[in-house]
């Protein structure tokens, strides 16, 4: 695959596809002492970038094998893509998704009338399944990353970037079978070779890190809040390409991708799943890494699971002091709960949730426990509220 395939799979798929908006961010920019743009392409139809490569892909098949149709494997956003697409252009298109897949993905592709199979408990197990059904119904296998039109039509990204861009310094790219990644890289290395491209995947599925850096793969645990990019083994046709062309990979945990996913919600008001949120937890967690570079986020996709979501801002919210749990001796005396909510009220802070412990607490039967969850406005008025209170007789413990 080269830069001319990359330019042929943009002039196919223009106009079938949002050419997403390439956006400098104040706020982060100031936040990790870096020059961050945003490539939003949570913003494509389905929301996330796999429009581009499943569409070029499909593009490119013959009468025969559009009449046959098309199989894919995909946690989602793949199957997405080739679904509303193969709507589209009148293909039929058959998914198999690993059983952990959220609900919200999968109903999202069975409304484009794919039919749909959930098998294997991971993407490697769902692969196996996928590659005996297309074989036993001849049916043309779409892969999800490892295949050069799907890797080319990704590549497209690459291009515009440099348009939207010229002076582009890095791009920092999520990982998971490499797709994303080789394609940019193809397109950007042949117009602007000085650029760094640096890849990223989270700790618990490091498989093209571990390989990029001549690493033992480290044990893979099944769950991430990243499940976009939870791939176990690279693409054998990715992998070259990452070798030869990618400057650096590097790993994130999944507290800062959920912090990742926070920020962006907070700060650009714009909804990434954990997948296209690693850049930012990059750059965030070694922001002098990235320090006053020109660096260009992919956003890669904005399909977040909504009780995923409902988590994420509730531990934003305790990771960033809004929200607190405090447990709170008082007297067991008509009256005192009163007065806690009082002193409470007087201090500015708002109380979201009490419990009332008679029985199972207390250092004194005439002692009773209370546990409140309060909202605050950070750090700082936290140690304002547990002052206040041990200034008032109270003993406070922080939960």
């Amino acid at each position: 695959m080269n830069l001319e395939d990359v330019k042929a799979a943009a002039a196919r798929i223009e106009g079938q596809v949002v050419k997403t908006p390439l956006t400098r961010s104040e706020t982060l920019s100031r936040l990790t002492g870096t020059e961050v743009s945003l490539k939003f392409e949570n913003q494509q139809f389905t929301a996330s970038f796999k429009e581009r490569g499943a569409l070029n892909c499909l593009l490119q098949l013959s009468a025969d094998e559009r009449a046959r149709g098309v199989i894919a494997m995909s946690a989602g956003n793949h199957a997405q893509a080739l679904a509303y697409h193969g709507d589209r252009l009148g293909i039929p298109t058959c998914i198999v998704m690993p059983r952990s897949t959220p609900n919200a993905k999968v109903e999202q592709t069975r409304v484009f009338g794919a039919e749909i199979h959930l098998q294997g408990a991971q993407f490697d197990e769902t692969q196996a399944f996928t590659e005996r059904l297309g074989r036993d119904r001849n049916l043309t296998l779409v892969h999800p990353y490892d295949d050069f039109r799907v890797m080319a039509g990704q590549g497209t990204i690459g291009l515009e970037i440099v348009e939207q861009l010229a002076d582009v310094e890095t791009i920092v790219v999520p990982v998971g079978g490499g797709g994303l990644i080789s394609g940019i890289a193809v397109a950007v290395k042949a117009l602007a070779p000085s650029v760094r491209i640096v890849g990223v995947q989270v700790e618990r599925f490091g498989g093209i890190h571990a390989a990029f850096h001549g690493h033992e793969v480290s044990q893979i645990r099944p769950a991430t809040v990243a499940e976009g990019i939870a791939v176990k083994v690279p693409g054998t046709r990715t992998l070259p390409i990452i070798k030869q062309l990618v400057d650096d990979m590097v790993l994130v945990s999944e507290e800062a991708v959920e912090q990742a996913v926070f920020k962006l919600i907070e700060i650009e008001k714009t909804v990434v799943e954990g997948a296209g949120s690693v850049g930012l937890a990059a750059v965030m967690a070694d922001p002098a890494g990235f320090k006053g570079q020109n660096t260009v986020l992919v956003l890669s996709g904005g399909n977040l699971d909504m009780m995923i979501l409902a988590s994420i801002l509730q531990r934003g919210m305790v990771r960033s002091g809004r929200l607190v749990r405090l447990q709170v001796e008082i007297p067991d005396v008509p009256g005192a709960l009163a007065d806690l909510t009082h002193v409470l009220g007087e201090l500015g802070s708002n109380i979201m949730d009490i419990v009332h412990q008679r029985t199972f607490g207390g250092s004194s039967v005439r002692d009773t426990l209370v546990e409140l969850s309060l909202q605050m406005r950070g750090e700082e008025q936290i140690d304002q509220v547990v002052s206040g209170l041990r200034e008032r007789g109270y003993e406070v413990v922080l939960i």
